[in-house]
């Protein structure tokens, strides 16, 4: 009975270590994927959200990216455009987000592959966004590339990914 007891005492001494191992030291698959669904929960934009509200969404937006990041893409109707740097990010989600009744922001199916060394990975993922009234204002593929910087996993590169009509 004693040693019933302590086999089951060491068996949740074990678990317990298991799950505090894994939440202070998640793989990065995880945490990457965990910044996506962030970022998604940032760039939503409520009916009712305020200047203030939408400037704070702005500033948490930029938090995402690297200073040196890329966005470039290629949508139906709106043409090729790339992006450099935060300034330049900010500047456009902030024209975006003052000009937008609404904005809601989806990233499905995303899977993520960290690089040989651990400081990189790459997401591919479906991103849905529906804007004011609008059911779907548009659905891409997106290749999204992570650095580990000052160990906080930033996005380097974001793109649009032809697909075939």
């Amino acid at each position: 009975m004693k040693i019933a007891s302590r086999l089951v005492l060491l068996a949740a001494l074990g678990g317990l270590g298991f799950w505090l191992w894994t939440v202070l030291f998640p793989n990065p698959e995880k945490v990457v994927l965990g910044r996506i669904s962030q970022l998604a929960a940032v760039a939503t934009i409520r009916p009712g959200d305020g200047a203030i509200t939408r400037a704070a969404k702005v500033s948490k937006l930029i938090s995402f990216f690297s200073a040196d990041a890329v966005i470039s893409y290629d949508v139906a109707g709106l043409g090729a455009r790339s992006l450099s740097g935060r300034d330049e990010i900010r500047e456009i989600a902030a024209g975006g987000f003052a000009n937008v009744k609404s904005l809601a922001v989806r990233f499905q199916d995303a899977t993520a592959r960290v690089g040989a060394d651990p400081q990189s990975a790459t997401v591919a993922c479906t991103m849905r966004v529906s804007a004011g009234d609008d059911k779907d204002f548009g659905i891409q593929e997106l290749r999204i590339q992570f650095q580990k910087i000052d160990g906080d996993w930033l996005m380097t590169r974001l793109e649009t990914v032809k697909t075939l009509q």
